[in-house]
Formats: C-alpha cells, structure tokens, sequence
C-alpha cells in the first residue's frame, strides 16, 4: 500500500522552484500518494492537476512565507501570528490526511518542518536558495533546518556549504529531460527583422533585477563589446521583473540608451513556452551578480545544444565546464563577461562543438532519470532505514 506524502510549495507561478516542485510530484507519484499544498491558485495548480486529483492539491492561501520585512519589528508580532496558525493547519493536514513525509520545496517556508516533528512524522527540506544576505539571522535559521528535518537536500553543493558540513545535509542536483522542440519560435516581424543580420544572437531567461539577477553586466559587455568591434550583436531577454522591483525598469532602458542598444536588447517579459526561442540563440548567458542555487535555465540551454556562459559562484560553477562547454566569468565584471563573447564572436565554429558538449554533459550528469533515482533512493532510507 503506498505511503501518503505532503509536498510544500510556497508560489503559484510556474518559475523554477515550482517547476521543480512538478518533477518532484512526478517522480514521487509512481510509488506514493502525493499530496501538495501551495498557497495561491496559478499556472502551478493547473499543471499539478494534470498529474494529481484536485482532492490532492491543497490551497492555503494563510501559509507563512517568510520575507526581507518579517524580521522588521513592527512585523514581528504578525509573523508569530501567521507561523502559529500554520502550525495548527498543517498539524490537522497531516493528521487528516495520515501524512507520513513532509517535504518543504523552499527555504523560505519555515513551519512544515516543526509540525513534522510535533506529528512525529519525517521532514525533507528542499533548499533551493542562497541566504548569504540574511548574515545574522541565517545561523540561527540554518541551526533550526537541520534541527527539524530528517533531512536538508540542497540542489548543489555550493548551496550545502552554507550549513557548515551538517550530517544530514546532502546535494541532489536537479534533473533534466533533453527537450524535443519541433520547430523554431516565430517572432515578431520586427524582432526577426533585427535578428537576421546579427553576428552573435545572446539568450538570457530569468527574472530581471539589478545585481541580482545582473541583467546590466549583460547589457554592459554588449555594448562595449559593439563599440569594440563595430559588430551587431543582438539579445533576446526572456522574463519578468522580480515583483517589487519594476522601477528598475527605467535604469535598465538608461543603460541600453548609454550604448546605443535600443535597436539590440529585446525584452520579451515571462513567456509560458520560452525553449522555442532558445533555437534563435547563438550562446545563453546568465549573468547573475549573487549566487545562483542552481539555475535551471541553464541546463535547459545546456540540453538544447546551446554554449553557456555563466558568473563563477554557486551552483552555476557545478553546471558548466569551464573552456570545455562554455565559460565562467569573474562575477559582475562586465569586461570579463566581454571578453567570453567575443570568443564566440570571434570563433562561430566553436558554437556548434561547445553546444554538442553541453547536450554530453546534461546526459552524463543532469539528466530526471539521475535525478529520479536518488530522490527515491532518499525517501527510501528515511521510511525504511528510519534516518
């Protein structure tokens, strides 16, 4: 008879950790009844239904996710509020629904872990986040991780590091399927228009926010790379402002209009199906400034024979192969950035080698079915094994 398990989103879109989160509902389904909460409905719920029965999926729209304002003090009271009402709803959820795992796909979800351990029930916390900017609190918060969980999976090594070498903290990378994409996305007139006398076309999928997200060291690269060399190179960006930051909006068209680049840097916001137009690009880059827990975007670039080019911390320094299918640049240097573009500017004979090894290391690598197994492997010594 299969075990019942409760997976704990905390977003309704459909973004990395939430696609994620639908692998893991996948993968676990064949040998457990899956059960999820999210707290809002979306895209997610949607997908999730495709794969489970609505009396399976769990909306609770009061789950406590925790963010920069709940250490502020007049936020204190609100958030003991929210987290002692969590405590009580999924003590019941569990209860009700005789719960046996409790897996929490965020770091940012505190509660699931602690009523885990008042229902006497195992705990899995997925850590796909990087808490380098929480430098008092995190201690604390990590102390509490490990403290409340059977077990801390963190999605690369680099993102496990930050709890100190903890015996019960392991790294799972994520999985991938080597997509099958028929034919190339059709952009607009306009856009294939500047596309099609371009020397270098650059994808970029993520979130857009400054430092963060390091759209501008992108930007930056491009347009002293132009000016250098005199050549058209084209970006196609792909995705939306990271909410509370759209007025960066303005500094990033104040960056492009410094460089001449209105004709060259093209936002596309979110797109539902973007690996289409992953067939337009030459090279991905992700530029982040902050480390990156490990970006799903770039193994999907990397899986669809594209070369990449990334900043050398977190878990992007596990994905690519420096000088071998792409190249690590010193982080938020801009020039250094530059100098990765030109190779290929410079030496589009070597985009179709980088790209075929990408596609080798997805399959020797990053691949579901690695990922598949050792994800079932976990759940099978912590219900068998009793770790």
């Amino acid at each position: 008879m299969k075990q019942n398990i409760l997976l704990v989103g905390h977003s309704g879109d459909m973004y990395g950790a939430s696609r994620s989160l639908l692998k893991l509902t996948k993968i676990l389904n064949e040998n457990y009844n899956v059960f999820v909460l999210i707290p809002e409905m979306g895209q997610l719920y949607t997908n999730l239904n495709k794969l489970i029965s609505a009396e399976r999926i769990i909306v609770y729209d009061g789950l406590y996710i925790f963010t920069r304002k709940s250490f502020r003090i007049k936020y204190l009271l609100p958030t003991l509020l929210r987290f002692f009402k969590n405590l009580i709803f999924l003590t019941k959820t569990i209860r009700k629904y005789d719960i046996k795992i409790i897996h929490t796909n965020s770091g940012v979800v505190p509660a699931p872990a602690l009523a885990a351990k008042l229902s006497g029930k195992k705990h899995i916390w997925h850590i796909r986040e990087w808490f380098g900017d929480f430098k008092k609190f995190w201690p604390l918060y990590a102390a509490y991780m490990t403290r409340f969980s059977d077990r801390v999976v963190c999605v690369s090594q680099a993102m496990a590091i930050q709890f100190k070498q903890a015996k019960n903290v392991q790294s799972i990378h994520n999985g991938f399927e080597i997509p099958e994409i028929p034919k190339v996305a059709q952009p607009s007139a306009e856009l294939e228009n500047k596309l099609k006398d371009a020397d270098l076309i650059i994808g970029c999928t993520s979130r857009i926010r400054l430092i963060r997200k390091g759209q501008e060291y992108l930007i930056e690269a491009i347009g002293l790379l132009s000016q250098k060399t005199g050549r058209n190179i084209q970006a196609i960006l792909i995705g939306d402002y990271v909410p509370g930051y759209e007025s960066q909006k303005e500094e990033f068209n104040n960056l492009i209009r410094k460089f001449n680049l209105e004709d060259r840097i093209h936002f596309l916001g979110h797109l539902d199906d973007p690996l289409p137009f992953y067939r337009l690009f030459d090279v991905f880059v992700l530029p982040s400034g902050e480390p990156e827990p490990f970006g799903g975007v770039i193994i999907e670039a990397m899986s669809m024979g594209l070369p990449v080019i990334g900043s050398n911390l977190g878990g992007t320094t596990e994905q690519i192969s420096d000088a071998w299918n792409g190249f690590l640049f010193e982080n938020q240097n801009s020039k250094d950035l530059l100098e990765k573009l030109e190779y290929f500017l410079n030496n589009k004979h070597q985009l179709q080698i980088f790209g075929l090894r990408s596609i080798e290391r997805v399959e020797q690598n990053f691949t579901l079915e690695i990922h598949k197994k050792k994800i079932l492997n976990l759940y099978q010594d912590i219900l068998i094994n009793n770790l």
